[in-house]
């Protein structure tokens, strides 16, 4: 059962130590074409020691969060890729669906005394890996017995600041200065840094993930890559059915604009265009009248697409984007909603 948000900040208020973790990822060696997305990453922990500036910093920016959340009133609502209210927390409980990013959870950080303490960047950054995310450790007594919280956020390589001791290739790369208040000159900066955002993507605490940062929290644990691959698969799909004449502008569009790929991906769950066929595409063509648009369907009655203009329609049309309201009558366009069963479809 999800916690409140006013539960969750109670908490982090009393909690009485704090710990800190960078998050690393690796692609796997020897992948094969099968190997679902999601799989295809090792992730990491490596333990932070910070003094107690930073500790008090964390743990205000975490209450600050979701007092934040608090204040606007958000809802909390069960995730869906698609959703027409983006001001709310999202809950998500559904760790065997995120692939290796659950070991974080459910394996490394429950070992806290033995993931290894960082000692410098190199070790980070070598052998391909990536400086991924950090993540804060909240610990509480309750009941006397320890509970833990765990804020996320996802790092930019504008996050990142390393001063290389080798020039690996021989490229000349860029450098970052600092400038020195005592023999007030700009020098070369040494060392590693790492830009703290004053905010937070996700919180996972008692088995849920709430989230704040919706598309942060994807990229973060690999969804929106999967996104993609699955937006993929929809095409190879709508080209075995051999309705859609045109379906590369889809394609071009998937690796144009990611947006697109959250709505293939709702139309791979719905699964609606394994009706695809004549008397499905002469509904689309009466629902197309609502946006003044003419569907165009070739000799053969396929499905035409020749521009961008198309491959927005045809997917709102194959996702049911245009709805009614049952008491109104009124017309509605939206991406979201659930399907249910009603006592005449049963």
């Amino acid at each position: 059962m999800a916690h409140s948000l006013q539960t969750i900040y109670d908490n982090v208020s009393i909690a009485d130590t704090l710990s800190m973790y960078f998050i690393t990822r690796k692609e796997k060696e020897n992948l094969t074409t099968k190997r679902k997305v999601l799989d295809r990453f090792d992730f990491s922990t490596l333990r932070v020691d910070i003094n107690e500036e930073i500790t008090l910093f964390l743990k205000d920016l975490a209450k600050k969060q979701i007092e934040l959340a608090i204040k606007k009133e958000l809802e909390l609502s069960p995730y869906d890729v698609i959703s027409d209210d983006q001001e709310q927390v999202f809950t998500y409980t559904e760790l065997n669906k995120i692939g290796s990013f659950a070991k974080i959870i459910n394996e490394q950080l429950p070992q806290r005394l033995t993931i290894p303490i960082m000692q410098n960047f190199d070790e980070i950054l070598q052998d391909g890996e990536l400086l991924w995310a950090y993540c804060i450790e909240l610990s509480y007594v309750e009941n006397n017995s320890r509970k833990y919280i765990y804020t996320f956020r996802k790092l930019n390589s504008g996050n990142i600041v390393v001063d290389e001791k080798e020039n690996r290739a021989g490229i000349i790369r860029n450098i970052m200065t600092s400038f020195n208040t005592q023999s007030n000159k700009l020098e070369k900066f040494k060392g590693g840094a790492v830009k703290l955002d004053a905010t937070i993507d996700c919180i996972f605490d008692a088995g849920i993930f709430y989230i704040l940062q919706k598309s942060q929290f994807e990229t973060l644990v690999g969804m929106a890559v999967d996104f993609q691959e699955q937006a993929i698969s929809v095409v190879e799909d709508l080209q075995k059915l051999d309705m859609i004449d045109g379906l590369e502008h889809i394609s071009d569009a998937i690796t144009k604009n990611t947006a697109i790929h959250k709505k293939l991906v709702r139309l791979k769950k719905l699964q609606n265009y394994e009706n695809l066929d004549a008397g499905m595409i002469a509904k689309m063509k009466r629902a197309a009248k609502t946006e003044k648009y003419k569907l165009k369907t070739n000799a053969e009655g396929k499905i035409v697409i020749e521009d961008t203009k198309d491959v927005d329609m045809v997917i709102k049309l194959l996702c049911d984007y245009y709805k009614q309201g049952v008491v109104t009558g009124k017309n509605y366009g939206t991406y979201a909603g659930k399907y249910f069963d009603t006592p005449e479809n049963q």
